[in-house]
């Protein structure tokens, strides 16, 4: 959804802050269909020259002393405007507008006070407390969205907009336990195979939404008790959801979750589609369990859940409940994943302020983490791109000292972040302090060795030993986190790895953990004059090029630092391997199409050319 917010919604009667003073303001008016539609008026018009403006001044008509906006033409228009900005072909799918990707991308304003219309859902009597009151204030204060999309069963919809209670729905399902989300999993997997059924049988499975699913779950959930929600009852959990559904079917009527009067199933589910479902889904109900072999989990794994049940393995660990630890070592596992996938972030002063701002203001334990990494991936940025290249321009040693300390003071929080801590050592390193740097990279080396490209192949082992769930996500995560070293700038990165950067200027260096550990702590020391601990860490990065997670196999770069290790200590022959390796690895485009191994075997050659005639005299 993209939500203009140049223009608010609102009640008749209701006050116009002042901060909205230049936006367009539209009065929500009851509509002659079904509850969940309203009619806009205009009640002032916002600056002139915005395109949102001119949108709404086109989309206006006059009806008696009061002038509507008109959700037909506004939808049209508005594809009109994304075609032409897009230059691709876009296409009315109601009330968004879709291409060839088959992302549906909605337009939409923005409602601060909750509908009238909706108010007995605040106020209904809830026997087992979900959703709880908090989260009701924090959805109602939310308010919701206006499409434009009118009642499908009326038959006049020019100027009727819906009402999206999209926010809501997202919080309500980010509120769901770990067996509500099987079981709302579980119920997709059963429309995927009831759609292909109605298809087969009838030519259209257009007569059954997952909306209606999520209804039905919403409900089930509202009216049952919290400890029925359990891992043990999981089929019973998902067979008491299928025979709701399957008593709305038999009479014709799905109540919507916010208005209980209007029926979901108005325009579909009636008639010849109502009994031609109702069959279908009695047909389901009377294989009990064995409808779960209809059930797939889909590619790659093609296996349906009635085998995956039938094993024994897996019925040993459905039988047996999991502990407090090991539900949440899974989450956090699950949170490395997710937060590890995203990019780190080039510096933006405003998208450092918000992510400090949300960061400020997070209510949950989850969303602390996630802002806060994002926090630190931007102050990283930060002391990278603007902080670290003054010293290189200081005027005197104060102030290059100055420069220096507020990078390392930006980088410390990314340094508490397990693996992050490769950073830190990286700046140490490059500002002669090569001792700690050292230290760093023995603290991190074995957190590094537990880096996977999933968090499902993680052993849970790696994280039970010691494990205390009883911390603070925050703080759990800071012992575990482990994600790849990624250069985008010269300016913190080795000097070692600048002719990667320099061939390909908007590209980045994306380096596994382990080995780079295992790399700066060969450089560290080789500064140092160890030559024992520089062997021990050279015949380590050689192990380490063979790894399934972590080796050259998928990263070529391991193998062009394994080259630059041979190359620091003169041993020019296993240098020129090692980079011949890295240009034909398989991998070698797969993150970065500049890999200039073929380069470095260049002047490896050259070098040796040089040293010879210079021996010869």
């Amino acid at each position: 959804m993209m939500i203009d917010t140049n223009v608010t919604v609102m009640y008749p009667g209701q006050c116009i802050p002042p901060n909205m003073a230049c936006k367009t303001i539209l009065y929500m008016r009851k509509a002659d269909c079904r509850p969940g539609y309203v009619n806009l008026h205009l009640g002032q018009i916002g600056q002139e020259g915005q395109h949102s403006t001119e949108m709404i001044r086109n989309s206006l008509v006059r009806i008696a002393n009061l002038t509507f906006v008109s959700s037909d033409i506004y939808r049209e228009h508005n594809i009109s405007f994304v075609n032409k900005a897009t230059g691709v072909k876009h296409e009315s799918n109601w009330p968004s507008c879709s291409f060839k990707s088959k992302i549906d991308c909605v337009r939409c304003f923005s409602c601060k006070s909750w509908p009238k219309e909706a108010k007995e859902w605040v106020t209904r009597t809830r026997l087992y407390g979900w959703p709880h009151k908090t989260l009701i204030k924090k959805i109602v204060d939310g308010g919701c969205f206006l499409v434009p999309i009118g009642d499908k069963c009326s038959e006049d919809t020019f100027l009727q907009w819906r009402l999206s209670f999209a926010p809501a729905e997202t919080s309500l399902v980010t509120s769901f336990s770990h067996i509500q989300f099987k079981v709302y999993m579980l119920l997709k997997l059963f429309l995927k195979v009831i759609k292909e059924t109605l298809k087969e049988t009838i030519g259209d499975d257009d007569i059954l939404y997952s909306y209606f699913l999520k209804t039905t779950l919403f409900h089930a959930i509202e009216n049952s008790n919290q400890m029925f929600w359990q891992d043990k009852h999981l089929f019973y959990c998902f067979w008491f959801c299928l025979n709701i559904l399957i008593a709305w079917v038999r009479a014709g009527f799905c109540p919507n979750y916010f208005f209980p009067t209007d029926n979901l199933f108005q325009r579909k589910v009636h008639g010849l589609s109502q009994q031609i479902l109702l069959d279908c889904l009695n047909n389901y109900c009377l294989m009990k369990w064995e409808c779960l072999s209809c059930l797939s989990f889909g590619r790659p794994f093609d296996l349906s859940i009635w085998k995956f049940l039938c094993k024994t393995v897996n019925q040993d660990k459905l039988v047996c409940p999991q502990t407090v630890q090991e539900i949440a070592c899974r989450q956090d596992q699950e949170i490395i994943h997710s937060t590890v996938g995203n990019p780190p972030h080039p510096f933006n002063l405003r998208e450092m302020k918000v992510a400090i701002h949300l960061l400020s203001t997070s209510h949950s334990d989850i969303d602390e983490v996630f802002t806060y990494i994002r926090a630190i991936k931007f102050l990283l940025g930060f002391a990278t791109e603007q902080v670290y290249p003054d010293h290189m321009v200081a005027t005197d040693n104060k102030l290059r000292y100055r420069s220096l300390r507020k990078c390392k003071r930006l980088m410390a929080p990314i340094a508490s972040m397990g693996t992050g801590l490769l950073h830190l050592a990286t700046f140490c390193f490059l500002t002669g302090d090569v001792s700690r740097a050292l230290t760093m990279c023995q603290q991190v080396m074995r957190l590094a060795s537990t880096y996977t490209t999933s968090c499902r192949q993680i052993p849970h082992a790696m994280f039970l030993h010691g494990y205390r769930p009883q911390r603070q996500t925050l703080d759990r995560l800071r012992k575990m986190y482990t994600a790849c070293i990624i250069f985008e700038d010269i300016n913190v990165c080795l000097p070692h790895l600048y002719m990667e950067l320099s061939k390909w200027p908007n590209e980045e260096i994306i380096i596994p953990p382990l080995p780079y550990a295992v790399f700066l702590y060969f450089l560290c020391c080789h500064e140092l004059g160890d030559t024992r601990g520089r062997d021990k860490a050279l015949r380590h990065l050689i192990k380490v090029q063979y790894d399934d997670k972590q080796g050259g196999n998928r990263f070529y770069i391991v193998h062009t630092i394994l080259g630059i290790c041979y190359q620091t200590i003169g041993d020019n022959h296993r240098a020129i391997r090692a980079y011949w390796e890295s240009a034909q690895s398989n991998n070698a485009t797969a993150y970065y199409e500049g890999n200039p191994a073929i380069k470095r075997i260049t002047v490896v050659y050259l070098c040796m050319y040089a040293l010879q005639r210079s021996d010869r005299g």
